[in-house]
C-alpha cells in the first residue's frame, strides 16, 4: 500500500466521521451544553488515530513497501501521540462537564473504564517518548509499550458503551474491533512462522575493535541488497529482544549476514554470540536500495556503522558484474573505525568507475580528507548531474546534515534516498 493510499483512506475516514458527527451533534445556545458533543468528538478521533498505530505497527510487506519501515515507524509515533492528545482532551471535557453540570465529580464504571485506558496510554506514550532520557533499557521499554494491545480493547469498549446502537459509530467501533482482532491473528501468525524458521549462527567475524559480523544459514530469503533484517538472537536458552539490523551480505550470497558495532546494551554482547547459537530473523524490510532507484551513477555518503548497507549493494554489483559509476563518501572519528579495507579495494580493483573517499573528523594526522561529509566535498570528487542519486546513511544528525546540504545545493529531494530510525 502506498503512504498516499494509506493518508487518503485515513483522510476520508476523519472527513465522514467529522461530518457524521456534525449532523447529529446536539449543540445548545451556551458553551457549557456544548461540552458532550466536543467531548465526543475528541474520544472518535482518538480512537481513529489509536487504531491508524496499530495498522502502521503492522511488518506486511503490502504496507511496509509503501513507506519503508522507518516512515512507518514514524508515523506510529506521530499517531500515537496525536491520540494521547485527543484521548486526555475527552477526558477533561468529561470531568469538567460534570463540574459544571452538578458541581462534583463522579466516576462510573465506564467513565473508570476510560480512565485506565488513559492513564495506561499516557504512561506508554510518556515512556516512547523519554525513555532514553530515563536511560531505560530498550527491552524494558519494548515490554512496556506492548501493554498498548490490553489498552485498545479497554478503550474501544469504552466507547462501544457510549455509542447508541445502529449509530454510525456504533458500527464503526464494530468494524474497528474486527480489524483489531485480524492485526492479532497476523502477528500470531507471523510470530510462529518466525519461531518455526529459526536461523544457525555459522561464523562470529570481528571486523574491527567494536565491530563484529554475524553469518546465518537457514531458509533462504529473498531481498533487495540495502535492506535489513529484525533479528532476535536465541543463545543459551535465552531469547533476545528483536532489534533491527542491516542486511550487510549481498543476495547473491548463499548465507545472510549483519554486520553490528558496540553502542548499547544489547550490542554490547554481540561478541558473546557463539556458532550453533539459534535466531529468528524477519526480513526484508526497508526500501533503501539502488535496485528501487535505477540510475547510471550514485554517490553514497556513509558515517560510521552506516556503511554496512553500502556493502551490501557493492557487493551485489561486484558479484552481478554490474558496472556503474559510483562514489562511496565514508566518515569516521579515525582510521581505527575502518573495516572491510581489503575487500572494497578488491570491488575497487574489479571496477575502475568506484571510487572510495575516506573522511576523518578526529584525526589530525590523516593524510585524507578531514571534518565532515557535505554537498562540497562530494562535488570535489564527483560532479553531479542530472541523473545522480544520493544514498545516506548515518548516525541521524549525519544524515540530518548532509540531507540539508544536499537540498541547499539544489539537488531535488526526489534524489535522495535514506533511511533514518530513532527507536
Amino acid at each position: 500500500m502506498k503512504a498516499k493510499t494509506f493518508n487518503a483512506i485515513l483522510i476520508t475516514l476523519l472527513v465522514i466521521s467529522l461530518g457524521v458527527w456534525f449532523t447529529n451533534a446536539e449543540f445548545g445556545p451556551t458553551w457549557q451544553r456544548n461540552l458532550r458533543p466536543v467531548l465526543n468528538l475528541f474520544a472518535v478521533l482518538g480512537m481513529i488515530f489509536y487504531f491508524a498505530q496499530f495498522i502502521l505497527s503492522i511488518r506486511t510487506r503490502f504496507i511496509e513497501e509503501g513507506f519503508g519501515l522507518d516512515r512507518m515507524l514514524q508515523l506510529h509515533r506521530y499517531a500515537g501521540r496525536i491520540a494521547v492528545a485527543f484521548f486526555t482532551l475527552h477526558g477533561l471535557l468529561v470531568f469538567l462537564s460534570q463540574w459544571i453540570r452538578n458541581g462534583s465529580i463522579s466516576i462510573s464504571f465506564n467513565i473508570a473504564v476510560g480512565l485506565v485506558a488513559l492513564l495506561g496510554l499516557m504512561v506508554t506514550a510518556g515512556l516512547a517518548s523519554t525513555y532514553k532520557l530515563l536511560k531505560l533499557k530498550y527491552e524494558i521499554w519494548k515490554n512496556i509499550h506492548l501493554f498498548n494491545y490490553i489498552l485498545f480493547p479497554v478503550a474501544l469498549f469504552h466507547v462501544y458503551n457510549n455509542s447508541d446502537p445502529g449509530s454510525f459509530f456504533y458500527y464503526l467501533w464494530i468494524l474497528m474491533g474486527i480489524g483489531y482482532a485480524i492485526i492479532l491473528f497476523q502477528k500470531a501468525g507471523h510470530i510462529l512462522s518466525l519461531r518455526s524458521n529459526l536461523y544457525t549462527v555459522t561464523e562470529v567475524k570481528k571486523e574491527n575493535d567494536e565491530l563484529w559480523s554475524l553469518y546465518f544459514t537457514g531458509k533462504p530469503k529473498e531481498y533487495k541488497p540495502g535492506q535489513f533484517m529484525i533479528l532476535q538472537l536465541i543463545r543459551g536458552g535465552q531469547r533476545d529482544a528483536p532489534h533491527p539490523f542491516t542486511i550487510s551480505s549481498s543476495p547473491t550470497s548463499k548465507n545472510l549476514s549483519v554486520s553490528i558495532k558496540e553502542l548499547g546494551d544489547f550490542t554490547q554482547t554481540i561478541k558473546d554470540t557463539k556458532t550453533g547459537d539459534l535466531a529468528m530473523i524477519d526480513a526484508p524490510y526497508g526500501v533503501f536500495s539502488i535496485l528501487n532507484h535505477p540510475a547510471s551513477n550514485y554517490i553514497f555518503a556513509a558515517g560510521g556503522i552506516g556503511i554496512t548497507p553500502f556493502m551490501s549493494m557493492l557487493r551485489y554489483l561486484h558479484d552481478s558484474k554490474l558496472e556503474k559509476r559510483i562514489t562511496l563518501f565514508w566518515g569516521n572519528q579515525s582510521e581505527g573505525n575502518l573495516a572491510f579495507q581489503s575487500e572494497l579495494e578488491d570491488i575497487m580493483h574489479d571496477n575502475p568507475a568506484l571510487q572510495i573517499v575516506l573522511v576523518m573528523s578526529n584525526q589530525k594526522d590523516w593524510p585524507g580528507e578531514k571534518g565532515y561529509i557535505d554537498a562540497g566535498l562530494m562535488k570535489k570528487y564527483h560532479p553531479f548531474d542530472g541523473d545522480t542519486h544520493f544514498f545516506l546513511c548515518g548516525p541521524p544528525p549525519m544524515t540530518r546534515a548532509v540531507l540539508k546540504s544536499l537540498l541547499g545545493d539544489g539537488i531535488p529531494k526526489d534524489r535522495i534516498h535514506f533511511e533514518v530510525f530513532e527507536l
